[in-house]
């Protein structure tokens, strides 16, 4: 019986294969990608980049086409050049217990030069469905994605941070430029 499973588990597998052999697994390219947060709070603003994050993508050499997303972020890859801030967001978003932010996602759909794609985001230990937009640009052999989102901290488990009894705005601002070499 393990072996017709496992001859089964095989015989799936290479046909998933065969049919997505026009796919090619890409990494983002660091050196020219960005992501950043912002939030607001009543006496100021400020913004973080991540330091590190890791993004890869299925993409149809085909039709020239993303068929898939994942995305992985440390939450202490964030700088916003105050480590005393960084320290305190770390603390509210209870890093060490849930540290990283992902999103994957494998609907995504096209108009024009905008995409859509569906997926889930998991934050502060919860996963919820998520839409991001991106605008797609080709530029000679670097497919590059931008965008903006925003974020409901509250509807994933956080308490928005305060300073001097104030706390910020429930929406963190997020923005992104991921480039990747085609």
């Amino acid at each position: 019986m393990k072996n017709i499973l496992a001859f089964l588990g095989l015989l799936i597998l290479s046909s998933s294969i065969s049919l997505h052999m026009d796919k090619k697994k890409i990494n983002v390219n660091k050196a020219e990608s960005n992501l950043q947060y912002g939030l607001t709070h009543p006496l100021h603003s400020f913004d973080a980049k991540a330091k590190d994050f890791k993004c890869v993508i299925a993409f149809n050499e085909e039709n020239k086409t993303i068929e898939a997303v994942a995305v992985v972020i440390q939450i202490r890859d964030f700088d916003s050049e105050n480590s005393n801030r960084d320290s305190h967001v770390i603390e509210v978003l209870e890093a060490l217990k849930f540290p990283s932010v992902t999103f994957t996602c494998n609907e995504i759909n096209y108009t024009g030069n905008s995409i859509t794609a569906n997926g889930k985001l998991n934050f502060h230990g919860v996963s919820k469905p998520f839409t991001l937009i991106a605008e797609q640009k080709m530029e000679n052999t670097k497919l590059i994605l931008t965008g903006n989102f925003n974020v409901d901290m509250t509807e994933f488990g956080v308490d928005p941070p305060g300073l001097m009894g104030l706390k910020t705005e429930k929406d963190i601002k997020l923005g992104y430029k991921m480039t990747f070499n085609i």
